[in-house]
């Protein structure tokens, strides 16, 4: 799937002829040579096992309020946004024709199971930047030309072990891991990891289903096991689905449910209320939490309600990777290629954003994980709702 934003709205169009004017032209006459697009691009996972359209959806949005508003100095930017089924072949081919035949001059908005180890070595040898905004496969943070602004599938599930550990008062932790393909090794190095700078020993530790089995039998060994705190990591549709077992199986006050980001959405939240199944179950939110009051999030809201995206913490992502670029163009005073915006974004440095916990950095180190922090929410009757303050990794 490829979708091209462009100059649609009247707003733009009045400001395109007003540029126009000023440079001495008719609209009718040769168009300014700064009216051409800024081409950007996206490689995502829209359809497939765990889907994100809201993601690269939500950097679109903001892009069309920025052409609204003029552009960047009067150049409309052109997103074109590729889908890769969370196939590794289709997001190669995705990235190549938008790195060598459309000729982006950055990747942004980007949420894809396999794209980062499809790509990473693509965009270091052409010298194009991807500000991710949902980086999961381990290699999205370890690249040179990557750098997510999500703090990523294992820092989340580590705020949630510290959060059980120092929050909840957890004295049997119990991680579940959901077999997936190329993700299951690095959670559990990261569960010996926690175990040994900690020194708590886990309860439990259960990696015997997949992604999308039945979650009866983990149930019932977490609750043979004594478990106290319940580390899972779904996505939206699993998460809901355990927690509907967990009831069943009549342990629902046992422990307390953590979750990854991914059940943080209003679907979910409407789901475990239906069920009967909140008050106990927290997620991490690795962005301000989108159901907070704070003022902070009403202009997300705001771009991603006009332009009927999903509202979900990670299409927080998209939007602040297209406003970090947008920022990032603004700031160049010159010709808009590849080697100017990597060097804009080098240069400057830490970017501090309302929605991030922690500052954004591009170096030149050879991998990037800037944001290491999240903020959990609970699951509750009048909604999710943010708990304490942002849990940051060292």
């Amino acid at each position: 799937m490829r979708s091209l934003a462009r100059r649609s709205s009247a707003l733009l169009a009045l400001t395109t002829v007003a540029a126009l004017l000023l440079a001495g032209c008719a609209p009718g006459g040769e168009e300014a040579p700064d009216a051409d697009p800024i081409r950007v691009g996206a490689v995502s996972s829209i359809t497939g096992p765990a889907p994100f359209p809201d993601v690269p959806g939500a950097a679109q949005a903001l892009f069309d309020r920025v052409n609204a508003e003029g552009g960047i100095d009067g150049r409309p930017i052109e997103f074109i946004s590729e889908d890769d089924g969370a196939d590794p072949a289709k997001a190669a081919q995705s990235a190549r024709r938008l790195v060598d035949e459309d000729e982006v001059v950055a990747l942004v908005g980007g949420a894809s199971l396999v794209e980062c180890s499809a790509n990473a070595a693509l965009y270091e040898q052409r010298g194009v930047v991807s500000i991710m905004a949902t980086g999961i496969e381990p290699a999205c943070f370890t690249s040179k030309s990557i750098v997510p602004v999500n703090a990523g599938t294992f820092n989340g599930y580590e705020t949630l072990l510290y959060f059980a550990k120092d929050q909840l008062r957890a004295e049997r932790i119990c991680p579940v891991i959901l077999k997936s393909e190329g993700l299951t090794e690095p959670y559990l190095e990261l569960l010996d990891a926690w175990q040994e700078t900690t020194g708590v020993e886990f309860a439990h530790v259960d990696t015997s289903i997949n992604l999308g089995d039945d979650p009866t039998p983990v149930i019932l060994a977490v609750k043979e096991a004594g478990c106290d705190a319940v580390v899972i990591n779904p996505t939206e549709p699993e998460g809901v689905s355990f927690m509907n077992a967990v009831e069943q199986q009549g342990i629902l006050d046992q422990a307390d449910w953590l979750m990854l980001t991914n059940v943080y959405t209003e679907a979910a939240i409407e789901a475990l209320q239906a069920q009967g199944t909140v008050d106990r179950v927290y997620a991490n939110s690795e962005f301000l939490p989108f159901t907070s009051d704070d003022p902070e999030v009403e202009e997300w809201r705001s771009v991603l309600t006009d332009a009927d995206v999903q509202i979900t913490s990670l299409s927080e992502g998209g939007y602040v990777s297209a406003q970090i670029l947008v920022d990032v163009l603004r700031s160049i005073d010159g010709e808009i290629t590849r080697e100017s915006v990597t060097a804009a974004l080098r240069e400057a440095g830490e970017i501090e954003h309302p929605l991030l916990g922690m500052p954004f950095v591009f170096d030149d180190a050879d991998g990037h994980n800037p944001n290491r922090a999240s903020m959990m929410v609970q699951a509750t009757e009048n909604g999710w709702e943010p708990v304490g303050d942002w849990v940051a990794l060292p």
